[in-house]
């Protein structure tokens, strides 16, 4: 008997791969149960969703008929900001509002979060502020009942925030210039001088002209300690030379050849018996009057007592 194997014999269980079990379960229908599922779940979602609604509406004609007033508190209704700022975070709580209130800030509608027991938040950044006054507008609707609150901001113009720079940097001047003045070391005076620069052209000139004084001063001073120093070094090269002469004149004197009687060319003796009269005997090599003619021994000692 022979036996053969047909490849393409469709009655031989085929293998199929996931990807193919889950493309077919894809395209055949929905059961009729699972369809079901779905409605029940469907309903149930709306039934909660009504029952919600329907319990927020039942508390919202409470706080109506109860005349259970919408309070807005914890949010500053005046703010000023300054000329670099142009935007501001706003923050409010709401009271005795229920789950249907609609919040609006700025004619945009905001979500009224944390709600709790008639209680809610509100947050909201403005943008774009305009220099000067402005108003925002807060409303809160709650069924036929309502609040309305007005939010005041001002923001500093321009010509505000340049003035408040100026004074600003006049302070700044107007104290290291007055330290400057009582203490007027060259840091100090840098640092004035610094300042002032920062001041426009037309605030400049009066704390100039007393930097100006100032420096003036400080010159005259520096050339007055320099004239007393010279005089000082003059006075001690002088002293000095005193000293240097007395010293040589001690010298001078205290020498074995020295004379005591020192005198002119003129008034030297002729002779050894006229010096001795006079007192000028024992002559040094070195006294104006010595000479060898009255140096008889050659000793270097002119009349020799």
């Amino acid at each position: 008997m022979n036996l053969s194997i047909n490849k393409n014999d469709k009655s031989k269980p085929t293998r199929k791969t996931f990807k193919q079990l889950y493309q077919e379960s894809k395209d055949k229908p929905l059961t009729k149960k699972l369809k079901r599922g779905f409605v029940v779940f469907g309903i149930v979602i709306v039934s909660i969703v009504g029952v919600s609604y329907a319990s927020a509406a039942i508390d919202q004609s409470s706080l109506e008929r109860d005349n259970v007033q919408i309070v807005i508190s914890d949010i500053d209704d005046n703010i000023s900001v300054d000329y670099s700022t142009n935007s501001r975070k706003i923050k409010a709580k709401l009271s005795g509002i229920s789950q249907l209130a609609k919040a609006k800030i700025a004619d945009n509608s905001v979500d009224i979060n944390e709600y709790k027991d008639h209680v809610g938040t509100v947050e909201y950044e403005i943008k774009n502020i305009a220099e000067g006054e402005n108003t925002i507008d807060l409303s809160i609707q709650d069924g036929k009942r309502s609040f309305d609150k007005t939010i005041k901001i001002k923001r500093q113009t321009k010509a505000d925030y340049d003035q408040q720079e100026l004074e600003k940097a006049l302070e700044r001047a107007e104290v290291s210039t007055s330290k400057a003045e009582s203490d007027p070391i060259d840091n100090n005076i840098s640092n004035a001088k610094s300042d002032i620069e920062n001041l426009p052209e037309d605030k400049r000139q009066p704390f100039f002209e007393r930097i100006t004084t100032l420096e003036k001063i400080r010159q005259e001073e520096r050339e007055e300690r320099k004239h007393e120093e010279e005089i000082r070094k003059a006075q001690e090269a002088a002293d000095e030379e005193r000293r240097q002469q007395q010293v040589n004149q001690s010298q001078r004197q205290n020498s074995p050849q020295a004379s005591p009687h020192p005198s002119t060319p003129t008034q030297c003796p002729r002779n050894c018996k006229e010096a001795k009269a006079r007192g000028m005997g024992g002559m040094g090599i070195n006294h104006p009057c010595y000479k060898p003619s009255l140096d008889r021994d050659n000793d270097g000692v002119a009349c020799d007592k």
